[in-house]
């Protein structure tokens, strides 16, 4: 069946922010050997997770499992990434072509937007770039990908196969083998101008 719905991920997709979201958790802890062995090491083993579950998993280790208010702790140091990661999330470069392709493939299709970003943030960040008009709906953390698929599908009243996921991480994979959509990988040389190529054959 054709693709009817595009559901597109975002950092790494249309901005080019993923190094300033892993960056940005060094910046919440002192710069020392101890604290950037820590975080190199859980960012390695959860970077797709959440903000919340990467902080929480930082502090436990940091300070052992028997860490008093650790839910406080993680509430205020996400506080702090989010600000970091959202003033820069405004004004990094997009993707080679992600304005053109939504601008083209809006046209065409609804577009959503689904991210682990917290969605109070995704949506000031695409705001802010002027690209909320592009997309029909726009889902962040704490939704799951996989629901907000099948939310998706139910809202337009289609089924899985004429969902295309486009995203260049496994949780954006995972989330469409999950529920049986179309997924297009973005990887360095698969660009988002290959998608209009493809979109016909996808």
């Amino acid at each position: 069946m054709p693709v009817k719905i595009i559901v597109f991920d975002f950092d790494g997709t249309l901005i080019d922010s993923n190094q300033i979201k892993y960056n940005a958790f060094f910046k919440l802890f002192p710069h020392d050997d101890f604290h950037h062995g820590i975080i190199t090491e859980v960012l390695h083993e959860h970077l797709e997770e959440s903000r919340y579950v990467i902080l929480r998993k930082i502090l436990i280790k940091i300070k052992g499992p028997g860490i008093v208010n650790i839910d406080d702790k993680v509430d205020e140091l996400a506080e702090k990434y989010n600000t970091i990661v959202v003033s820069e999330a405004k004004t990094c470069k997009e993707k080679p072509g992600a304005k053109k392709t939504l601008d083209f493939l809006g046209g065409r299709f609804p577009l959503y937007l689904s991210s682990t970003t917290p969605e109070a943030a995704l949506k000031e960040i695409v705001k802010d770039r002027k690209w909320d008009t592009c997309f029909c709906d726009i889902f962040g953390y704490p939704r799951e990908k996989a629901d907000t698929l099948l939310e998706v599908m139910r809202k337009e009243q289609v089924n899985a196969d004429e969902v295309l996921v486009v995203g260049d991480g496994e949780s954006d994979r995972l989330s469409a083998s999950e529920t049986g959509c179309r997924f297009f990988y973005i990887e360095p040389n698969n660009m988002l101008e290959n998608l209009l190529i493809d979109i016909k054959n996808v």
